[in-house]
């Protein structure tokens, strides 16, 4: 049998609003390993990271690496998790990123069948937008993020996906991972954005639509206004299968709430859908 180790770095998971624990518990059925990465947090980050450790002790471990100074460098950060894996392949599953258990008989089914003309695989993505009924396409709905171990695949750039290997040998296949990053708090949201986009500053970032928000509505961001160009090109859409078990207690917390209810109130009238 062909083993798997799954790989993240994470910095300031509470502070950002992030589902590192049922990340990395959606990771556990199908993982031998699994590096997490945590970048020096200012909140209590460390400590959660620590106690998945105490929990799976035979399959998380736990390193450290400062925190990135530009967006390129967060490729640097996930590539120094993947000399600490051991296994056959190496999966990159960042921390606002949760796989479905209906993915799990596939996704061992790849690594342990998948021809040697193979060297990675590409997965699918449901990115959800302000709530958990909304998905939309970001700036990429496929990724390689699946690797051989020593077969030449690395992260690059803003770590979005692995890269360098032969493109030839890419496999594409039907498994689709859930990525919640643009589902926060308000303040969370506002609070992770800013300090994100402070690294893309080169990029045209951060986005004018946040001084906005924060104007009108103080410290606090609706994704669904950032992000209003989606709604008017017609590429939101209503998500009507179902989400991760291991989200259940998470988004009946962010509904309990309100948080829900929170989204497009920024601009009366906005459709989602």
């Amino acid at each position: 049998m062909k083993t798997l180790g799954i790989y993240q770095f994470i910095r300031n998971a509470t502070k950002f609003d992030f589902p590192l624990e049922e990340s990395i518990l959606s990771a556990i059925p199908v993982a031998d390993q699994i590096v997490i990465c945590e970048c020096y947090s200012d909140d209590d980050t460390f400590d959660r990271v620590m106690s998945l450790k105490e929990k799976f002790p035979r399959k998380i471990t736990v390193i450290q690496h400062e925190w990135m100074k530009h967006h390129t460098d967060l490729a640097h950060i996930g590539n120094f998790c993947i000399p600490h894996l051991s296994t056959d392949w190496h999966f990159q599953l960042q921390a606002d990123e949760v796989i479905h258990e209906k993915d799990y008989d596939t996704i061992l089914h790849l690594i342990n069948n998948c021809h040697n003309d193979y060297t990675a695989i590409r997965v699918q993505y449901n990115h959800f937008l302000g709530n958990y009924e909304t998905t939309w396409p970001f700036c990429y709905t496929k990724a390689i993020r699946i690797a051989r171990k020593g077969s030449g695949w690395w992260l690059s750039g803003d770590a979005c996906q692995l890269d360098g290997g032969d493109k030839r040998k890419i496999l594409d296949c039907g498994v689709t991972l859930f990525h919640y990053g643009k589902v926060k708090n308000p303040e969370a949201g506002f609070a992770k954005e800013t300090d994100f986009q402070s690294y893309y500053k080169d990029l045209g970032f951060p986005d004018p639509k946040l001084e906005e928000m924060k104007k009108s509505i103080g410290e606090m961001v609706d994704y669904v206004y950032l992000f209003e160009s989606a709604i008017e090109e017609g590429k939101i859409r209503k998500f009507t299968d179902t989400h991760p078990k291991v989200m259940e207690n998470h988004i009946k917390e962010f509904k309990d709430k309100g948080y829900e209810q929170f989204v497009s109130k920024v601009k009366e009238g906005l459709k989602t859908l």
